[in-house]
């Protein structure tokens, strides 16, 4: 997979990439919501996260601005068409988190996708806990961190897996696609 993609999408190309998967963000988003309905999972509160493969895919494709962009307008857009204040405060903490800790060990030669992915994850975990921590005004919130990290990790894995066909299919086919 290609270290620095920045350079290689220009104007309308990277518009269009980007409008690509914030679209597959929000359908990932809606599809885990119908797929996955809170209680199915393990650990109370946690998903699996699909949508963050068009996040990590906008990372590698398009760029680190690019997929911050993506994440928070896709958290917006659930906002408006019938999320939650507290749901959208989850969601952009968390995103935050993630994507600056991303954007960071992405950089990093020695970190693959999977590590990217994973301290992702995690860090989508704690930006969480804090926004709980916040609503609830307790730090006994903190006791459910490592039960979090350790099913974020193995999310982080599988976004990373899922993700990786995608980011080599669209650095194969460079632009030709989308121009």
């Amino acid at each position: 997979m290609s270290g620095n993609t920045e350079t290689k999408l220009k104007g309308s190309a990277k518009v269009t990439r980007c409008a690509m998967m914030l679209a597959l963000a929000l359908v990932l988003s809606v599809l885990e919501a119908w797929l996955l309905p809170q209680g199915i999972l393990p650990i109370p509160g946690w998903k699996l996260g699909l949508a963050n493969i068009s996040i990590l895919v906008t990372l590698y494709s398009v760029g680190r601005k690019e997929a911050f962009e993506v994440s928070v307008f896709r958290s917006l857009i659930l906002l408006a068409f019938g999320g939650n204040i507290v749901g959208f405060g989850f969601s952009l903490v968390g995103g935050t988190a993630a994507w600056i800790t991303m954007a960071y060990t992405s950089v990093c030669k020695k970190v693959s996708i999977f590590g990217v992915s994973i301290a992702g994850a995690a860090a989508h975990a704690v930006g969480q806990i804090l926004v709980a921590w916040m609503f609830t005004s307790t730090a006994y919130i903190t006791m459910y961190l490592p039960w979090l990290m350790l099913a974020s990790s193995f999310a982080g894995g599988i976004i990373a897996f899922l993700s990786i066909p995608i980011v080599k299919a669209l650095d194969h086919i460079g632009n030709e696609m989308i121009q």
